[in-house]
């Protein structure tokens, strides 16, 4: 499941083989060359040092290519085929190093493995994958590991993101997922948020913010 605004063929709809037609139209980066920004003000909190990170729906790899630029272990995966063939792309000319999968999110599970950080970066969807993407990224989670989500989140319609507000997030449905993972959280934040992140990316949005622990 790639990094993205759009529902396709409908609102419920999952994005599928049409985002490998836009990454392949694409002429650079579609959600920007530069790392989330909210992932990069969570890493730079006294205390998040992460040594591995799991990247899910890392679309075109911006997220992960800056970990492991920083000296992280990283894995990504995408449901893209040409989302992760670009990331891996972005990887060699960087000079950084990341194992890249491609898989749905909704039948790939990380057991055995675990990371110390699990990033959920702008995956949109319906309500059944966004809540799948929470518990892979929970369940990933290594004792002391951070996951760090951003979302198009719930609000008055208008600027980028997903229209239908069934495919947007909310702090109080995150939290209610992730109840029985017993996750510490640091910060849960709901609000606007100017986007400059390449085409699909841009201007004003309403976003929802998480920064969680496992003890």
């Amino acid at each position: 499941m790639s990094e993205g605004t759009e529902p396709q063929n409908g609102a419920e709809a999952r994005p599928g083989p049409d985002w490998d037609a836009k990454y392949a139209a694409a002429q650079g980066g579609l959600f920007g060359e530069g790392p989330n920004a909210w992932l990069v003000m969570c890493l730079a909190r006294p205390g998040v040092a992460p040594r591995s990170a799991l990247c899910l729906a890392d679309g075109d790899g911006r997220n992960g290519t800056w970990l492991a630029g920083r000296g992280l272990a990283v894995t990504a995966m995408d449901l893209s085929a040409e989302a992760t063939r670009r990331a891996q792309a972005r990887d060699r000319a960087a000079g950084a190093r990341a194992e890249r999968l491609t898989a749905d999110l909704l039948a790939w599970s990380p057991a055995p493995r675990a990371w110390d950080l699990a990033a959920l970066i702008c995956l949109q969807g319906p309500p059944e994958l966004r809540r799948r993407g929470l518990e892979v990224a929970a369940t990933a989670l290594a004792p002391g590991g951070w996951l760090v989500l951003e979302g198009f989140g719930k609000g008055p319609a208008g600027g980028p993101g997903p229209r239908a507000p069934a495919l947007r997030w909310s702090v109080e449905e995150c939290l209610g997922w992730l109840a029985p993972e017993g996750l510490e959280l640091h910060e849960a934040l709901e609000g606007t948020v100017r986007l400059d992140e390449g085409p699909l990316h841009q201007g004003p949005a309403r976003m929802t913010r998480l920064l969680l622990r496992r003890p």
